[in-house]
This record gives C-alpha cells, structure tokens and sequence, in this order.
C-alpha cells in the first residue's frame, strides 16, 4: 500500500519516559532568548514607526530588512500584505488579530536571497510565503495568518509552502492559521506539492526537475495551537535527519473525500519522515481520506523511513484525536529493499489516542487488481514499535481482513502485518 510517503505499569513507564525525554530535548533546542528590541509596524502608508497609527513600512519584507536580532515585525489591520517574506535573522513576526501575510497574484523565482546550495547546487526556487533560514536563527511567527493559494508555474514542476524553515533554523510558530497551500488552478490539484508548514528536508528538486539531490536540509520548530487548512498534499511535515519538531495543540484539517482535492490526490495531515525527530501531542487531525484509484490512502499521522533513506525512530504520537483519515496513525519504516521492516528497532509510540472513521471512503488503498480500498486506526510495519492505551471506534475500522466483491475493502482497528515484534496492549 502506498501513501503518497510486559505489564501494564512498565508500559507505562516506558511511554511516560520517552515523551519527557523528547519533550526537554526540544525544548532545549530553542535557543537563547534576545532582549526585547524594537517594534517596527508595518501598515497602508509609512509614517514615523511609532504604532499602527503611524507605522514605518509598507511591506513585510522592508520591516525585517531593517530589523535587528530581538526586534518584532508588527503587522497592522487585517488588509493581507502579499508577498514572500524571507526571515535570516532573530526577530518575531506578529501583528493585530487577523493580520495576513498573503501569496501575490503572480511569482518571480529567484535563489539570491535563499540559503546557498540553491546557487550552488542548481536547486528550484520555491514559493514558500514565510521562509526562515540560518544557522543559529531563531523566528517567531505568532497570530498570523499565511494563506494562498499559490501562482505556480502552470505544471508540476513546482514547489509551495506556507512556512519553510531550513538552513539550520528554529522557528516557534504559535497560534497562526495556515490555509490554502495549494495551487490557485485547480487542475494541477493532483501534483504532489502544497505543503502547510514544512520543516527541514532530505532531497530537493533541481531546477529542470530532472533530479532530487540530497541535500539534508536541517530545521528545527514548536508548533502549537495553530491550524492549518486547504493544503494540497501535506499538512505539516517534519523531514530529513536534521529536522526536528514538537507538534502539540494544533487542528490539522484536510480535505475529506469528495471534494476536488479529496478525490485526487493522497493528502496527509502530520508527516515525519526519512529520519526527523518529532514529538506529537494532543493534536485534531481529520479529514484526510483519498477516494481515488491511484493505489493510494491518506493518513493522519504518518511516520515513514527507510527504503534506503534514514528510519523514524522513538517518535511519540500521543494524545491526539484522529477522526475520519483513512489511517489514523500509520508507521511505515522499512529495509533497503523496501519490503521487509528493518532490522533495527525503530521504537516508536501510538498511545492514549482517540481514532475513529465513520465510514468506509478509500477504494484503492489496498489493490488495484481488483480495486480494493484500505482503512485502519492504526497500520505498523517497523521494529518493536508500541500500540498501547487508543480508543478506536467506527464502521470505518472494523475489522475486515478480506477483500470481496461484496466488500471491496480491508479495514482494521490496528494493522500489524508484516512488522517485527510489536507491542499492541491495553487498546479499546
């Protein structure tokens, strides 16, 4: 199937000690605190910089030129300012209730103000609407909204974020709204870009696209209480072996199955991948259902390694209520040859989640030959990965293991075929 990517008190323990442990690591890779600096407002007309009554610029980007480490951007009013901006130096971006950094009608590419390899190594230039990058910079985005749709190219050959952090950057990303990720026509709805908030990753596109070069892109993040709706293909990704995040208190929504989006293209809600660190707590995921034939299904949570590129080891999602995706938590990690779980324990945790589906949406998750759809609360296929302590409910996850003419699906609560010792107790 494809994406498109002991005892009751030791378990305990166990789960307990792992999600403090990730929770201190993340936390100290904030960064040092700056003074509080200056406030510089950003409204309709530029005045002499003193509050939103008089403020000094007129683009976002002309106020971050200026700025200095501990500085604040403050963006004015709720008229959205359109444009990318581009974050290399410790500052906080913020503004009034509603405030929008928005994407312009059209798009001039450009890799001079992008970290080097994108000169250097002949990389595509992408449409990201907040990008932060620098080793050592540490961004606040806080309240604001980062919307699309994006301008694209007219193709495939593309690639649009609403936050992207890489080059070696931290970002605290608190309380924002992030929507509509995606491509303003709608008939390249089924290309496989369109991200929410994008943290680190391994391979990037040249500029021809006629290759991915690894170039391990490394980002680090908080994200919390924040949302994020209307992406293409990924709410919020987490990707490469030096990305690393903490998602908790966050509303990852997608599509559902029948919209445009829905019907087309394989959306996941929270992804970590090919050797990222992530802890994920108490976060609303929903939505993500493929109903198309192209031998795919969604998932709200996928962890997803190996194949030749690095294992998702000792994640933690914990505490989240995932409702109608075609599979509630998925972790899917594998040998080089890609058919086999790997040989080392990948020791990540499912637990104390509330998973449920509905209804059964997906027609091709499981085959093509016959057409056959999959669902589950929970699919494994790694090393002595943890399923302790969900809740998983709904006609959409019963247990049906085979597919018939009659049935044309297989659903499950929790889906351990093919993986290498693990521990399933203590479910409902």
């Amino acid at each position: 199937m494809k994406h498109q990517e002991v005892g009751h008190r030791v378990a305990r323990i166990a789960v307990a000690g792992a999600l403090m442990c990730g929770v201190a690591a993340f936390a100290a890779s904030a960064g040092p605190a700056y003074a509080a600096g200056t406030t510089r407002y950003v409204g309709a007309a530029a005045g002499r910089d003193t509050s939103c009554a008089s403020p000094g610029y007129t683009t976002v980007q002309a106020a971050v030129n200026a700025a200095s480490p501990g500085d604040t951007v403050y963006l004015c009013g709720t008229t959205p300012f359109k444009g990318q901006v581009i974050v290399t130096k410790s500052i906080t971006l913020t503004g009034s209730a509603g405030a929008t950094i928005a994407a312009p009608s059209t798009w001039v590419a450009s890799a001079d103000a992008l970290p080097p390899q994108f000169a250097s190594d002949g990389l595509f230039a992408p449409q990201a609407l907040v990008l932060a990058w620098g080793q050592g910079v540490h961004t606040t985005i806080k309240g604001l909204t980062i919307a699309g749709p994006l301008p694209g190219n007219g193709g495939c050959a593309e690639q649009d974020f609403g936050i992207l952090v890489i080059g070696g950057a931290n970002a605290q990303i608190t309380g924002d709204a992030v929507t509509n990720i995606r491509d303003s026509d709608s008939s390249l709805y089924g290309c496989q870009y369109g991200v929410g908030i994008m943290i680190g990753r391994e391979y990037w596109p040249t500029a021809d696209f006629s290759t991915d070069k690894v170039e391990d892109f490394a980002g680090s993040a908080t994200i919390t209480h924040t949302t994020v709706s209307g992406y293409q293909k990924g709410g919020i990704v987490i990707d490469g072996p030096k990305a690393s995040a903490l998602v908790s208190d966050s509303t990852v929504t997608g599509a559902g199955p029948y919209s445009a989006l829905g019907e087309i293209i394989a959306q996941n809600g929270i992804q970590v991948s090919r050797g990222a660190s992530a802890q994920v707590l108490d976060n609303t995921v929903s939505g993500n259902q493929y109903s198309g034939g192209g031998a795919a299904s969604s998932a709200g949570v996928l962890l997803y390694g190996g194949c030749g590129d690095p294992l998702v080891k000792n994640v933690a999602v914990t505490g989240n209520t995932l409702t109608n995706n075609d599979v509630g938590a998925e972790l899917s990690n594998s040998d080089p040859s890609c058919a086999n779980p790997p040989s080392s324990k990948t020791d990540d945790v499912v637990a104390a989640n509330k998973i449920s589906d509905s209804a059964v949406t997906n027609t091709s998750g499981a085959s093509t030959t016959p057409l056959c759809g999959y669902q589950a609360g929970v699919q494994d296929f790694g090393s002595h990965d943890v399923i302790t302590e969900n809740h998983i409910s709904g006609t959409g996850y019963l247990n049906h293991p085979t597919c018939t003419t009659a049935q044309p699906y297989v659903t499950a609560r929790i889906d351990t075929t093919g993986s290498l010792d693990p521990v399933v107790i203590f479910n409902s």
